[in-house]
């Protein structure tokens, strides 16, 4: 009896444990960049969520609400020609489910393409292009494939850039959380046919 009530604890725990590491869906908004003011606030890299945004010029920006390229929440941009690379801080997989885009500085007026690029972990990649129209407000936009990466990014173009807002993420779990969901199913499993038995 004791042996079965112990069966019974360990299953039960590893089934709570497991079951607390699905899957857990972000939306990252950058609210820690939103501030008054009609300049820009600069930064040289961004986290937020167990999420990590990078630039490859070492600088990303995001408009003040008194800035004309304020698009009504504060929103993630670079440099011309700068890519912006998103990767987990422990570096686990992730998908990225959906963005809001919005013009950021652009010299050319009229709407423009955007590419965004994610690296599989099982390797290769994944592309997509949105359309942006040159207005100062976000539109969202969905992803279709772009699930189990290590990382995505996005390139800012040389008279066009764009910012960045609710980027709809999702950790994907390790294998190690579904193996120990599945011990725990499995002891459960076990504990039922011995008692039947």
């Amino acid at each position: 009896m004791k042996t079965l009530t112990l069966l019974r604890t360990a299953a039960v725990a590893t089934l709570i444990i497991g079951g607390s590491a699905q899957a857990q869906n972000t939306v990252i908004g950058f609210d820690a960049l939103e501030e008054s003011g009609s300049f820009f606030n600069v930064v040289n890299t961004y986290s937020e969520g167990g999420y990590n945004f990078d630039s490859s010029f070492g600088w990303l920006a995001s408009a003040e609400q008194g800035n004309f390229a304020y698009a009504g929440s504060a929103g993630l941009g670079a440099t011309p020609l700068a890519t912006t690379k998103l990767s987990r801080d422990d570096g686990t997989a992730f998908s990225l489910n959906s963005i809001s885009l919005a013009n950021f500085v652009s010299v050319l007026p009229g709407s423009f393409n955007v590419t965004f690029t994610g690296v599989k972990a099982g390797g290769g990649t994944v592309s997509q292009n949105f359309t942006v129209n040159s207005s100062h407000s976000f539109n969202d936009y969905t992803f279709n494939g772009f699930s189990n990466l290590v990382s995505a990014s996005w390139t800012e173009g040389g008279f066009r850039t764009y910012q960045v807002d609710n980027l709809n993420v999702t950790a994907v779990p390790e294998p190690g959380t579904y193996a120990m969901l599945l011990a725990g199913l499995g002891l459960l499993g076990f504990m039922r046919r011995r008692k039947n038995a």
